[in-house]
Parts: C-alpha cells; sequence; structure tokens
C-alpha cells in the first residue's frame, strides 16, 4: 500500500478508508466501498454471501480506531450481497477517541468470516460464544484470550492488565466492552484461586477429566458451571447530543425546549419581536390544506398565503413523488415510521384531491390557518423524536425547529383557553384586506358555522394535540428507562 493512501485514510477520506479494507478483506471475496457525510461515515461490505453482521461490525470498529480518524464521530456499517438491490442489515456505532497508535495496514486484524469448524483445540474461535456445555479448559483458554495474556500468567499480572484495561475502556465511554473484560478476569481469578488437588480426575468416573494449564502445572478439577460469554449490551448512545437515541436530549432538552417556547409566550416583548413565526405556520396552515387537495399556494411570512383554486396534475403528481421518495427511504434504510407516514398523507391527498367538493375545500382552507398554528406545531414539536432518512437528517435543526414550534403552539394553547372563560375574544379579521375575509369571518359568513362551533372545534384540536405530545414524550421515557419503571411497578404492585 502507497503511504499516501494511508495518509488520505487518516485524514477521514472514504475512499482510502474503503481501499484499505478491500485489500484486507479480498481474500475473504469481500469488498469495501465508502461515503462521508460530514462527521458520519458509510462503509458497504458487499460478498456473497453477506458477511456476517456482528463481526463485520467488530472489525471496522476496529480498524477505524487503529486509523484514529478524529473528523468521524459515527460509523454506520451496511452488509449487502453483491447482487442485492438494498443492504440486509445495518448498523450504527458511535466512535470514540483512543490514543494513537501505529497503523500497519498488513496487519490490519482480520476476523473469521468463515463458519465454525469443530473445535479441536482448547482455544475457541475469536467470535464463537461459550455455552454450558464447555469444559473449563476453553473458558480458562477464552478468559487469558479475552485478556490478550499467555497461559500462566500470575494473579497479579492479571489484576494489574485487568484494571488497567478498565480504567481506559471507561474513560473512553465504551462500557459495551466491559461486562466481558469483567467475565474475564472473573473466570481467571476463580481458577487460580482454587485450591489444586493431585487426585486423578480418572480414579472416579464420574469425574471426567477437565486438565488445562494453570499458573505452573496441570490440575485435574471436576467440572464447574461455566457462565455463558455475556452479549454486549446495547445502550443508547448517550455521548452525542445530537443522537435520536440521546436519553438527556429526549428526557431534559425536550421539555425544556417546550418550557422555553412557553416563557416566550409569556414575555410581551419577545413575543412581539417573534411574532411573525406564528404569521409563517399560519400560512403553511392554509397551505399544506392548498397542496394536499392539489391546488398552487405561495406562503408568505408577510400574513398572505397566494391559492389557485383550480386543482393541478403538476401538483398533486408532484407531492406524490416526494411521498414515494420518503417511502423509498424508509424502506431502504428499515425505518417504519417514514412508510407509515407516506402511505397515510397519500390517502389524505387522494381524499382532499378528487374527493370533496370545492364548499369544502373552501372551509378547510379558512380552518387550517389558526387550525395549522395547532396541529402543525404539534407535529413539528412530536418529529423531534422521529430521525429523518439520510436525505432529511435534521439531527441539530430539530432542536431550533421545536422551539418555534412550542413558541407557535401555547400561543394558540392559551388563546383558546381563555376563550370560552370570556377572557379573550375569538381571534376576528384579516391582516391583510377587508375584515369580512378573516379566517373566523369567512367559516360564521360563509360556512354556517357558530361562535360556539369554532370554539369547541379548536379548544378540542389543543387538547389532543397535547395529548398527543405528551403521549410520545411519556412512551419514550418508558422505552428508554423500561427496567426503571419496571422495578417500580413491582415494588408498588402487591
Amino acid at each position: 500500500m502507497s503511504p499516501s493512501l494511508l495518509e488520505q485514510a487518516k485524514d477521514g477520506d472514504a475512499a482510502a478508508i474503503a481501499a484499505l479494507l478491500t485489500h484486507a478483506l479480498k481474500p475473504k471475496g469481500i469488498t469495501v466501498r465508502g461515503d462521508r457525510q460530514s462527521y458520519c461515515l458509510q462503509l458497504w461490505f458487499t460478498g456473497n454471501p453477506v458477511p456476517p453482521q456482528t463481526e463485520t461490525v467488530a472489525y471496522a470498529r476496529r480498524a477505524l480506531e487503529k486509523l484514529q480518524v478524529s473528523a468521524i464521530g459515527i460509523l454506520q456499517v451496511y452488509g449487502e450481497l453483491a447482487e442485492g438491490a438494498q443492504p440486509l442489515w445495518t448498523e450504527e456505532i458511535a466512535l470514540l477517541s483512543a490514543p494513537p497508535v501505529d497503523l500497519d495496514v498488513e496487519a490490519l486484524p482480520e476476523p473469521d468470516f468463515s463458519p465454525p469448524q469443530p473445535v479441536q483445540n482448547p482455544l475457541p474461535p475469536v467470535f464463537q460464544p461459550l455455552t454450558l456445555d464447555d469444559s473449563p479448559s476453553v473458558a480458562i483458554a477464552r478468559a487469558y484470550q479475552e485478556l490478550g495474556l499467555e497461559p500462566g500468567a500470575s494473579l497479579a499480572q492479571i489484576e494489574a492488565l485487568y484494571f488497567k484495561r478498565r480504567a481506559t475502556l471507561l474513560r473512553q465511554g465504551d462500557r459495551a466492552a466491559l461486562e466481558p473484560l469483567k467475565w474475564a478476569f472473573t473466570t481467571l481469578k476463580t481458577d487460580l484461586e482454587q485450591p489444586q488437588t493431585d487426585e486423578i480426575a480418572t480414579s472416579n468416573p464420574a469425574m471426567p477429566e477437565t486438565a488445562y494449564v494453570a499458573g505452573a502445572g496441570l490440575a485435574k478439577r471436576s467440572q464447574p458451571s461455566i457462565p455463558p460469554r455475556p452479549a454486549a449490551p446495547d445502550l443508547p448512545d448517550d455521548t452525542d447530543i445530537l443522537a435520536f437515541d440521546n436519553r438527556y436530549s429526549n428526557g431534559l432538552i425536550f421539555p425544556v425546549l417546550l418550557l422555553a417556547g412557553m416563557l416566550m409566550n409569556a414575555i410581551p416583548i419577545v413575543n412581539a419581536l417573534l411574532w411573525g413565526i406564528k404569521i409563517w405556520i399560519h400560512e403553511f396552515g392554509h397551505a399544506t390544506v392548498a397542496w394536499l387537495a392539489g391546488r398552487r399556494a405561495i406562503p408568505l411570512p408577510i400574513g398572505w398565503t397566494s391559492v389557485d383554486p383550480r386543482r393541478s396534475l403538476f401538483v398533486y403528481f408532484g407531492i406524490l413523488i416526494l411521498l414515494g421518495l420518503l417511502y423509498w427511504a424508509g424502506r431502504r434504510e428499515e425505518k417504519r415510521w417514514p412508510v407509515v407516514l407516506a402511505i397515510a398523507i397519500a390517502i389524505v391527498q387522494f381524499f382532499l384531491t378528487w374527493l370533496i367538493p370545492a364548499d369544502t375545500f373552501d372551509m378547510l382552507l379558512s380552518f387550517g390557518g389558526v387550525g395549522g398554528e395547532i396541529y402543525l406545531s404539534a407535529l413539528l414539536m412530536v418529529g423531534f423524536y422521529l430521525p429523518l432518512p439520510e436525505y432529511f437528517r435534521w439531527d441539530f435543526y430539530r432542536f431550533p425547529t421545536v422551539l418555534g414550534a412550542a413558541f407557535c403552539f401555547w400561543g394558540q394553547v392559551w388563546l383558546w383557553q381563555q376563550v370560552p372563560r370570556g377572557k379573550a375574544s375569538i381571534p376576528f379579521g384579516s391582516l391583510w384586506g377587508e375584515a369580512d375575509h378573516g379566517d373566523m369571518n369567512q367559516l360564521i359568513n360563509v360556512h354556517g358555522w357558530t361562535p360556539g362551533d369554532i370554539i369547541g372545534t379548536y379548544s378540542t384540536l389543543t387538547h389532543l394535540c397535547l395529548l398527543a405530545i405528551f403521549a410520545v414524550y411519556g412512551y419514550t421515557l418508558f422505552r428508554q428507562h423500561k427496567e426503571i419503571f419496571v422495578a417500580l411497578g413491582r415494588q408498588w404492585l402487591p
């Protein structure tokens, strides 16, 4: 390998990294291609059969840690067949910093992708998990291999290496590697502290011979119960504040953003300065109704939306193509909610475009202004917990979006809490033009609504959206802290 290719890989060049990995994995019949988006590196491992997920992800992570690419924080690994149209599996991991090491490309670790063979040697394959049927010799050999020590090491050496590696893993935040490390240390410590016996195991037919290296010599012991190697726990990524499974963002930052939006409404000068946010969401409420009904619409932040009342095939099929892209991206990345959302919106679009009469469209258009301030804001806030497909990533932008949506949403919640009590009036009139052209005026004068209908409809809508927001928030907390809730339930229930 040329030094320039290695330097390019260390600088985070996706093509150079893929070339190095392809060179190392060529004997296995696996090729690698790469792409990079900001701090995220994507690697596609292609083979026939498809490369196994666990071994491939571990291999890619070790290779990236050796390269020490500081500009890459997230690694996305895909496994696919050579003739496959889409990946058969995918996994995303956070790369954690580690002290720099010298990289020898030819010495990159090569995981064993071949099917496991019958064990002829006490040393098991690297990726073969232990079972309760394995002998003590297999467990001891595996423990030495896990710690990277030769059989015969003293207890002091084992303890020194264990605590050194444990401190390194804790500093790096790699808690997934702590469990197998602890298992290996406990196994060897128990083995070295048990008293040895000189009895010949074969003298007792009920006691199988299980000779293995321990300290300075061979020991014959009865077979103890060997726990299987613990699997690495699937921990949420709490190191990246922008990650969608970050428990601090989901549990603390989200309600803080909601409270900040409420506070912005309570401060008159802030409410006045940011009034344009409410106007624009209001106009988008009109525009989304028009677009879903197959009409041309241009929402303007000056408080006006230009709407063509005639149906437009260009608008209908344009929206349908966008929904198709959302559906395709969701299927490709195996995300369920974009697929469901695309199908649901397509059904609503068909109904609003071809099945409702013109006067119903006019009524929904008038309703959608203030209604959009409620349900569009609620949808934007709930979207905080929904990772969009790669083409529509909004890891960072969801934070300011939720803040602006909360500011608009709480304004409408307070309004429709005060109107039934007589502390505020229905927002009649229009920002531009004659007062009779206002949304509330159109609902009453043209479509036969009563003030009670308006109050009841918008009040019910605010309560339903509040319920949906708190339900999504509560479900996310329960899903990410399920063990705590289960434990509390067991204590409270008889």
